[in-house]
């Protein structure tokens, strides 16, 4: 009897984990019109006890010309299964529509199908993998303009075709719940938390994002980027805005921040995606003058190598660094307002923390002592970037013989080092500042 019992409750739930939603709202036209149904063919009828949908189209033209549609949710890369019920009248005798799934805006295009129509009712039945993006809001819908005569309409169902892909277990070739393999890949997230800031003072900080300096500014998601939205996340016990993109992400400071006495720029960000060549992730600046809309701007173009996905990269530049793209560009900034971040086409998912604007406040020799330095990717096969709190003026690279093997000077507070001429082993990298005082950090090149 366990045994029976333990059987039924493993089928119990391998039911429910395929059990399938239904996308459509009143696909049998049962209920009152509540708004999901729209077209100039929308028409709910009375046969006998059964309600369904009529439409007589008395010239013919277009397709489209005569519709019936209903916004529903898809996913592009996933499979779904239309199916519903159709026929015309005895005088009508036969006839074709054109059914599918597809935008319901943008250039409205659709995967779709021909039904031919016959006065006795037929269930028909098709499936479509979606790959036109994720851009706007997705539709079912019957275009039957083509052609004369009566189309009724009955028991439209779309729903999701389970697949190893979609069943809310890892199996099959998948590395992760549904994903990887021969699924969509898995998302690549943080595994540790940005870099911690520097001990500035506060008076010589703007804190856009982030709770390294106080309270922070703030941003606001904005409707004229979507579908790009971004969300505050936890990871690695970290706090970071999750940016899903589509094209570009605009958002709105919560409050209008002059930061004309500020001289550069600072944000950690990470990469999901991988890595492709050309890959940007660019960021403005836009000030609203006298709150009139943009009058000025100024933008970063920053271009990813192949050692700036998939890890935390971070931008500390002079404002000066800024392209002007409108106005008097970034040398105005008494009124910024808004934020925005553009980056190539192929990235979907990114990370970021930690965006201020600062003062560059030198610290004192201690200081740089007791600064934070930061490498990555370490270890590495061509590339260093060393990172730190304070600026370097120089580094000088060591073998562990003490032979210097690399010198290099940089007069920033980032510097990337190339290891692609050194043999496999580690090195101790030595940086100096202009006071000439020294830190050494340990590198490992494979």
């Amino acid at each position: 009897m366990k045994k029976i019992t333990t059987f039924l409750m493993i089928f119990a739930m391998s039911v429910a984990g395929f059990a399938q939603t239904e996308l459509v709202t009143n696909g049998d036209f049962e209920s009152a019109p509540d708004g999901s149904w729209f077209g100039n063919a929308f028409n709910i009828v009375t046969q006998g006890t059964n309600k369904l949908n009529e439409a007589d189209v008395q010239a013919a033209g277009n397709p489209f010309d005569v519709n019936l549609s209903q916004v529903i949710t898809l996913q592009d890369g996933m499979t779904y299964e239309l199916s519903f019920d159709a026929f015309t009248d005895a005088t009508t005798g036969s006839r074709d529509i054109v059914v599918g799934l597809g935008k319901n805006g943008g250039d409205f295009a659709a995967l779709t199908e021909t039904s031919t129509l016959t006065s006795t009712s037929q269930t028909f039945t098709y499936q479509f993998t979606i790959g036109y993006g994720d851009s706007v809001d997705d539709r079912v819908l019957f275009d039957m303009g083509a052609e004369v005569g009566f189309v009724f309409i009955d028991n439209v169902s779309v729903t999701e075709v389970q697949t190893t892909c979609n069943n809310g277990v890892q199996d099959g070739d998948e590395t992760g719940v549904d994903c990887g393999g021969s699924c969509p890949p898995c998302e690549v997230v943080p595994t540790v938390a940005a870099p911690t800031p520097p001990n500035r003072p506060a008076g010589d900080v703007i804190s856009i994002y982030g709770d390294a300096y106080g309270a922070d500014t703030g941003l606001t998601n904005v409707p004229w980027d979507d579908p790009t939205v971004f969300t505050e996340v936890t990871e690695a016990g970290d706090d970071m805005l999750r940016m899903d993109f589509g094209t570009f992400l605009g958002s709105n400071l919560d409050q209008v921040v002059d930061a004309t006495g500020m001289t550069h720029f600072h944000m950690d960000f990470w990469v999901s995606d991988d890595f492709q060549a050309g890959q940007v992730f660019n960021t403005k600046w836009s000030n609203h003058a006298n709150g009139s809309g943009e009058t000025d701007a100024g933008e970063l173009t920053i271009a990813l190598g192949p050692d700036d996905v998939q890890t935390w990269v971070s931008i500390d530049v002079p404002l000066s660094d800024f392209n002007n793209v409108n106005g008097n560009g970034i040398d105005a900034r008494a009124a910024l307002t808004q934020f925005l971040i553009t980056p190539s086409g192929t990235i979907q998912l990114a990370f970021v923390d930690n965006i201020y604007l600062h003062k560059n406040t030198t610290l004192s020799n201690n200081e740089f002592n007791t600064a934070e330095f930061s490498v990555y990717p370490n270890p590495s096969s061509s590339n260093w970037t060393i990172s730190a709190s304070v600026e370097m003026t120089s580094v000088k690279v060591y073998n562990t013989l003490g032979k210097l093997v690399l010198e290099q000077e940089i007069n920033a507070d980032r510097a990337t080092i190339s290891s692609e001429a050194l043999p496999t082993g580690v090195y101790f990298a030595q940086l100096e500042n202009a006071a000439k005082s020294t830190k050494t950090i340990r590198l490992i090149k494979n």
